[in-house]
This record gives C-alpha cells, sequence and structure tokens, in this order.
C-alpha cells in the first residue's frame, strides 16, 4: 500500500507562519514522512511539490497541517474533498485560534504525538445554503461555522420571512440572518448574542442580527436536520450570502428564497484531551470565556447587623 502524505497549508501574509511551514517541511521530511504543499505554498517552500486542496483526502493523505488562525482553517476545510476530507491540525499564529489544537511553541512534540497515534479526532457537521429562484434550486458552498445573510446595503435594513421546516417562524425588518453550526456557535453567532453550544451537538442555530425592537425574533436553536428558510421581502433591496466570511455571492434579489439544510458533509479535528468534552472546556475556558482569579478564600466582609 503507497504511504500517505502528510499536507502543509498556512496563511500567505504572515511571514511567522511561512517560516513555521518550512520548519515544518524540514522536520516531517526528516522524519522519513512523504509532505505535501498546498499548490500556493509550494514555490517558497519546495517547487513543483504543489497540491490543491480540492485533491487531498483520506485516501492519499495522512493529515494536513493547518497554519494560521481560525480563519485559515475555514478556508482549509471548505476547500478540501467534502466527501471524503482528512483530518486537520490546527496551529495558532492568529489572536484566538479556538480551532487551532497547537501553537508555534507546542508543535514539533504534538507532532511527534501525532505519530505514535496519541490523539482523538472530533468529528463536526456541516450545513449549506440553497438559492431558489424561478423554481430553480442552486447549491452553494457548504460551511462550517456559519452562513450570513445581509443587506448588500449597509443602510439599509431586510425585511425577511423565516420558515422552519416549511412552518412560519417570524417576519422581521433585521440587518440580517445568521444560521450557524454548534462550531461556529463561538464565532460571529455569539457576538450577535446567539448561545455557545457544544460542538458534539449537531445543532442549527437561528440569530438575528439588529432585528427591530417588538419583532419577536430571538436566537433559537434547532435540530440540524431541519430546514431553514429566508425568503427576501423588501423591494429594491439585495443581499449578499456569506459562507464562513470567507465567500461572499453578492445581490441576491428580492423574492429569493434561501434554504439552509445540513449538509453531507464533516470536518475532521485532530484533539489532543483525553476526551472530546475536556478538550472543548479546555479550549472555551482558555480562549472564549476566560478565568477570574479568586482567592479561594474569599468571603463578605462581616456587617455590624444584629443576628438573632
Amino acid at each position: 500500500m503507497e504511504k500517505k502524505a502528510i499536507s502543509l497549508a498556512c496563511r500567505m501574509d504572515s511571514e511567522r507562519a511561512i517560516n513555521l511551514t518550512k520548519k515544518l517541511f524540514e522536520f516531517l521530511v526528516k522524519k522519513g514522512e512523504i509532505v505535501q504543499l498546498e499548490t500556493r505554498i509550494a514555490p517558497k517552500v519546495f517547487p513543483h511539490n504543489g497540491k490543491n486542496l480540492d485533491e487531498m483526502n483520506s485516501q492519499n493523505t495522512k493529515f494536513i497541517i493547518s497554519i494560521g488562525g481560525d480563519g485559515t482553517i475555514l478556508r482549509v476545510a471548505n476547500n478540501l474533498s467534502q466527501s471524503d476530507p482528512p483530518p486537520i491540525l490546527g496551529v495558532n499564529i492568529g489572536s484566538l485560534g479556538f480551532l487551532d489544537e497547537s501553537n508555534e511553541r507546542t508543535i514539533f512534540s504534538d507532532l511527534n504525538r501525532v505519530l505514535k497515534g496519541e490523539f482523538i479526532l472530533e468529528k463536526c457537521s456541516k450545513i449549506t445554503p440553497y438559492i431558489i429562484k424561478n423554481n430553480e434550486e442552486y447549491k452553494l458552498d457548504n460551511a462550517l461555522n456559519e452562513i450570513l445573510v445581509i443587506s448588500s446595503k449597509n443602510t439599509k435594513v431586510l425585511l425577511v420571512s423565516i420558515k422552519v421546516d416549511g412552518v412560519f417562524l417570524n417576519r422581521s425588518y433585521l440587518d440580517g440572518v445568521i444560521v450557524s453550526t454548534s462550531t461556529g456557535s463561538t464565532a460571529y453567532n455569539l457576538s450577535a448574542g446567539g448561545s455557545i453550544v457544544k460542538s458534539s451537538l449537531d445543532i442549527m442555530q437561528v440569530t438575528p442580527l439588529n432585528s427591530f425592537a417588538r419583532s419577536g425574533l430571538k436566537p433559537i436553536i434547532l435540530p440540524i436536520n431541519c430546514e431553514v428558510e429566508i425568503k427576501l421581502l423588501r423591494h429594491r433591496l439585495d443581499a449578499d450570502v456569506v459562507i464562513d466570511g470567507q465567500k461572499s455571492f453578492r445581490n441576491v434579489s428580492p423574492n429569493t428564497v434561501i434554504k439552509i439544510r445540513k449538509a453531507n458533509a464533516y470536518s475532521h479535528f485532530i484533539r489532543f484531551s483525553k476526551s472530546l468534552s475536556d478538550n472543548y472546556f479546555r479550549r472555551l475556558r482558555k480562549k472564549i470565556i476566560g478565568t477570574l482569579r479568586v482567592p479561594l478564600d474569599d468571603s463578605p466582609e462581616e456587617d455590624s447587623n444584629s443576628h438573632f
């Protein structure tokens, strides 16, 4: 059986990311591994060794190392083969890196753990938007985090009708609507007032952006097998559909219906904790929530009131 390669992808606007990619390439070659580079980084590391992300799958790739931040991971996850993608090991060079498992300081020891098989895999669901126009259905790209439907004009609000599984839910004036996965619940959804949802739960969350008072629409969590339908109702006002903050489908015209369903695709992430729950809450505490350091003997000051 032919030996699988380990792939490298990185953000191109960071010298730190590019330099680390070069070091990882040399490290893995010395380990006797076959290493392939994403096409766009190959000329800077080892020319003529490039491979497109959509050509990488679990049959030819052991795993792929994504060097950058959450944006890099989203780009990699959504451009890999969608039917059979290899696992992703994220290395954080950015500021937050919630999806990343490693960083510049630990990556070489972490790679030794991966090569020894000392890791677990996290499986994350995706969602897909479809645009319905003149009775024709057009499938757009899958999303790992969220799908955003937003007004094409910054100064104008949308009027949308929302249905779930064909049942009317709400009609609202708002800036936009976010439909997120549990993986994406800690991203734009959280900033917009949505809930944090543990990544092992298969859900979709519908979160309005700045809806008008008394519109009644609040963030709502649904099973991922539901179909969310958003209809654009405001005349002469187009909308944009943005997938994971990376790809935009602009100027979707009024009376168009956007349907969002569970995708027939997943992403897999390499994790090092003893369990997925331990890993998730550790990352959540460290990168999203934070921890207030309070002395264990902290107590309120004794008051002077009399006690019976």
